[in-house]
């Protein structure tokens, strides 16, 4: 291992890597920040350019966009209930709250040292662990997909604890959505009523955009004050990044969390920011401190979808699966350089695999370098006030779920999350559990009829897997104690 990081870090130093970078890690910066656009859309426009330069720097480019993206996403999520990236949507719990206490500094502190944390220490993770790690990815079938979809939802009780039937209605609203469009297994169209846009489905960005961004931006017209009720910020950014070590259980749980949901392709890094949160939240002896500005609420999503984005690289690079958007890209980069994924690359090309891990690791540093230096400037904005706030904010949050897939009619469809979301949130029902469902709803499906394929059509043999009813089993238990908690403690 270390003769390899030894190459990879020869490979990855060599000035114009560096100086590619340093493009992509400012880049991805600003694209993180913006609401809906996101790092996908950033790749998706570079990779015709990428055809002249030398294929490790059009990786580390492209990654570094990707990695400084999703981590940057966490900044409107602090500052403004805003997540740039849907992997920040979970950052929002916490990180929001401690914006409106005044503490948007430590916040970003928190967020940046999770993030550097999660993605140094993934990637370490990842390269020691490449091997072991791959052979559990591939124990798993359809089946096993499917189970563990359903413990993704059974966590929606968790998280909901005040509420569990309220969140479990709302995640069965979400999973509902996840249905419209065309079935992806029999291929015909569902739930569409006539309506040619929905027939490619409901988009996880109008969904996110409208029930985080845009229902907080009503919020700020009917209020009126600025996003920091003190009027004033208190704390700096350096002591978040001190205070992170600060819960080093919540730091290792959840990059631990990340790396292991990242590794299983399809699942993605949404999903592990979401899953490492309600883990904390139970695990903590303070429950009730999780959405009132809970340090553990901020380091356990930012470390989890880090280390994620960088375990999805081993199924991508090894087995030429993608374990999410990003890495589907690299891919095509990969490709279009006459590169093919898999073993053969490990050992035909090993300055560029290493150089390529090694480069992800330092493109981390640089972000939080960068970060570092422009957070009290991003953290100004929580003492504008709302009404010079919404209607900019607005606006943006409209332009990123266009440029998304350039269709007006998912603008309508953030602005209806949007006034659903803010509804939701009046009247106690959580929002999180909608997001989940959807999220978590097609790879429950797909999964599903796969593996009942597989299993000749034999659902109780396909059930009884081992991996498959362990998992089962594990959903049925966190619901029963959720529940049987919620019996307790009413009168």
């Amino acid at each position: 291992m270390l003769d390899n990081l030894m190459l990879g870090l020869s490979v990855a130093l060599q000035l114009e890597h560096l100086l590619f970078m340093l493009l992509g890690t400012i880049g991805g910066m600003w694209v993180g920040v913006i609401p809906g656009l996101g790092p996908i859309t950033a790749m998706a426009l570079l990779i015709p350019f990428t055809f002249t330069m030398e294929p490790l720097a059009a990786l580390l480019m492209l990654a570094s966009i990707s990695a400084a993206a999703n981590c940057s996403g966490s900044f409107t999520s602090i500052l403004l209930n805003v997540p740039g990236e849907t992997t920040a949507a979970a950052t929002c719990f916490d990180g929001y709250p401690m914006a409106r206490q005044g503490r948007a500094r430590v916040a970003i502190g928190l967020s940046i040292g999770a993030s550097l944390f999660g993605a140094l220490f993934g990637m370490l993770a990842v390269i020691a662990l490449t091997e072991p790690l791959l052979v559990l990815a591939k124990a798993f079938s359809p089946a096993e997909y499917f189970a563990l979809a359903m413990l993704g939802l059974a966590v929606v009780a968790m998280l909901s604890r005040e509420a569990p039937v309220k969140g479990v209605m709302m995640a069965g609203l979400g999973l509902c959505l996840s249905f419209v469009g065309v079935d992806s297994v029999m291929g015909e169209a569902r739930f569409a009523f006539g309506v040619l846009e929905l027939q490619s489905g409901i988009g996880l960005v109008p969904v996110t955009v409208g029930l985080f961004a845009i229902s907080e931006i009503i919020g700020w017209i009917v209020t009126r004050e600025a996003v920091a009720r003190m009027g004033a910020l208190t704390g700096s950014v350096w002591q978040g990044v001190i205070d992170t070590f600060r819960h080093p259980v919540a730091l290792v749980r959840s990059t631990v969390v990340g790396i292991g949901i990242g590794i299983t392709p399809g699942v993605g890094a949404v999903a592990a920011s979401f899953l490492s949160y309600a883990i904390e939240k139970r695990s903590s002896r303070t429950p009730e401190r999780f959405g009132e500005g809970a340090p553990e609420g901020v380091i356990a999503p930012e470390a989890a979808n880090n280390s994620a984005v960088c375990a999805s690289l081993v199924p991508a690079l090894t087995l030429g699966i993608p374990g999410g958007a990003t890495s589907a890209l690299l891919l095509v980069a990969l490709t279009i350089h006459g590169l093919r994924p898999g073993t053969m690359l490990f050992t035909t090309q090993p300055d560029l695999i290493w150089g390529f891990f090694v480069g992800l690791m330092i493109g981390a540093l640089m972000f939080a370098a960068m970060g570092l230096l422009m957070t009290n400037l991003f953290a100004r904005v929580t003492l504008v006030r709302a009404e010079i706030l919404a209607p900019i904010f607005l606006v943006i949050s409209f332009a990123g779920v266009y440029a998304q897939d350039q269709r007006l009619f998912d603008v309508f469809l953030a602005l209806f999350f949007g006034i659903l979301g803010y509804l939701a949130r009046r009247f106690g029902y959580p929002v999180v559990p909608l997001v989940i469902g959807l999220v978590l709803g097609t790879l429950a499906e797909t999964s599903f009829h796969q593996g009942l394929t597989i299993a000749g059509g034999d659902m109780i043999a396909m059930l009884t897997r081992p991996g498959t009813a362990g998992l089962l089993a594990a959903a049925v238990l966190l619901l029963g104690w959720t529940f049987f908690g919620e019996l307790r403690r009413k009168p």
